[in-house]
């Protein structure tokens, strides 16, 4: 029976290893993504053109609302216009208060893609906000290694003592 236990935890601890191990490696291209924007990406003064909360049909989840921004910015003397979407959730009042921190009229530091510079991120900077990703992928990934670890603990006080597994001395 003991040695169930232990092997079902090492069992449980394997996968849970695995799983961290997938988090992990998923973590890695999203953080070298963003450190690549901030090291690469010209920087620019945009003005938000116009914020709204916009509302999109999902299928499971109800509605989910998004906070749209136009901000306009010139690129090599050329004006250029693009969207972002700042923040999605299914909560509306989360999404209005996020689509208020850009108000009409006022100005950002953003970086842009010199090969598409219609591709543009508002306020990257090295920011739990603009690195919200790769963290929670890590921290998910944290959380299935120390879960892990705790099960190999586990298995190993399991384990059956050294003296009942050797033969009895012949005397």
């Amino acid at each position: 029976m003991t040695d169930d236990r232990r092997g079902t935890l090492q069992l449980i601890g394997v996968a849970c290893l695995i799983v961290f191990a997938l988090f992990l490696t998923l973590s890695i291209p999203l953080f070298w993504g963003q450190i690549r924007i901030l090291r690469s990406w010209p920087v620019r003064q945009a003005v938000v053109v116009h914020s709204a909360v916009v509302s999109e049909p999902s299928g499971r989840h109800g509605q989910v609302y998004s906070a749209h921004i136009e901000i306009a910015y010139v690129v090599g003397g050329k004006a250029i216009t693009t969207e972002l979407t700042s923040f999605q959730s299914s909560n509306y009042a989360q999404t209005v208060r996020r689509a208020e921190e850009f108000p009409a009229g006022s100005r950002y530091v953003i970086r842009y893609d010199p090969n598409d510079p219609k591709l543009a991120r508002i306020d990257a900077s090295w920011n739990r906000r603009f690195f919200a990703l790769p963290l929670i992928t890590l921290g998910c990934g944290a959380v299935f290694g120390l879960l892990a670890g705790g099960l190999f603990i586990a298995a190993h006080r399991f384990q059956a003592p050294r003296d009942a597994i050797l033969p009895p001395s012949a005397s």
